[in-house]
């Protein structure tokens, strides 16, 4: 089996640990696959593979974050334009979504076997529209999109409709679509609800609405968001946690469910509700 690992190198312990996750993938018998920058890195381990990303990843069985939850879904995201599931190991803090921790890597014996199943995600297909309906960017969500204010803080007005109808309008600092897998990130911050992964929905969450009627609401997998705001100022739109564009004066951000899934590799027998009992509850 084929292994691409994408490390975090700013995570303070992602040396180590994927020092320890490629030592046991060859103990396992199995094929390492690094892009071509980290060869300096990690170029003592002979047997790695070093290239371009693109042809690896084409060619690899799964791919392996080492890294937190912003690290995965950065890998995700990557994994999915190719079509393949991903696995992710932790070497931050909290990382909700990590399928191993560091201290269980001799657990991927299974992984190895092909002992483990893989769970759908369901995504979100975001678009900025000009006034003539035509798309000036485009980025495919694991978590969320956020729609705020750039620079000085200060509240905004906010419209968003639902296939074609006005849903609400907002006097906020902002506003969170995600989708149930984003539901324990940012928006269960800003007071948002916690869905299961399997129902497909989209959840939407003001942030710090100047209301106290305003409460997130969730909508079925198939609805359609239009979002505009009130042009008094630049606001701005961030498609998991990445690098925010501008939303231009009079466009619309466009929000659906995407036609890709990402794919998480599930390897223990935890549910749900037990990783949301230790790493949220606890």
């Amino acid at each position: 089996m084929k292994f691409f690992i994408i490390p975090n190198m700013t995570r303070e312990n992602a040396h180590s640990v994927t020092n320890s996750l490629i030592k046991e993938f060859f103990a396992l018998g199995c094929k390492v696959f690094m892009d071509s920058s980290l060869k300096q890195v990690f170029g003592d381990f002979t047997s790695i593979t070093f290239g371009e990303q693109k042809i690896l990843l084409d060619t690899c069985d799964i791919v392996v974050s080492v890294g937190g939850d912003g690290s995965f879904i950065n890998a995700a995201k990557i994994a999915t334009d190719f079509d393949k599931p991903v696995l992710c190991i932790n070497a931050g803090k909290l990382a909700y979504l990590a399928c191993l921790e560091s201290d269980e890597l001799k657990l991927l014996s299974k992984v190895a076997k092909g002992e483990y199943i893989t769970e759908k995600r369901m995504m979100l297909s975001v678009s900025i529209l000009d006034k003539t309906d035509g798309i000036i960017y485009h980025s495919n969500c694991i978590n969320d999109a956020v729609v705020s204010r750039s620079g000085v803080i200060r509240i905004m007005k906010l419209s968003v409709s639902c296939n074609g109808a006005p849903l609400i309008h907002y006097m906020a600092d902002g506003a969170i679509v995600s989708t149930p897998t984003g539901s324990t990130a940012y928006s269960l911050s800003a007071g948002g609800p916690i869905i299961e992964p399997g129902v497909e929905s989209i959840l939407l969450t003001p942030v710090c609405p100047h209301s106290v009627f305003s409460r997130s609401v969730v909508l079925g997998g198939n609805s359609k968001l239009e979002i505009t705001h009130d042009n008094s100022g630049e606001a701005i739109l961030s498609c998991d946690g990445q690098s925010a564009v501008v939303i231009p004066e009079g466009a619309v951000v466009s929000i659906k469910r995407s036609e890709k899934y990402a794919l998480f590799i599930k390897i223990k027998s935890d549910t749900f509700i037990d990783v949301l009992n230790k790493k949220i509850s606890g």
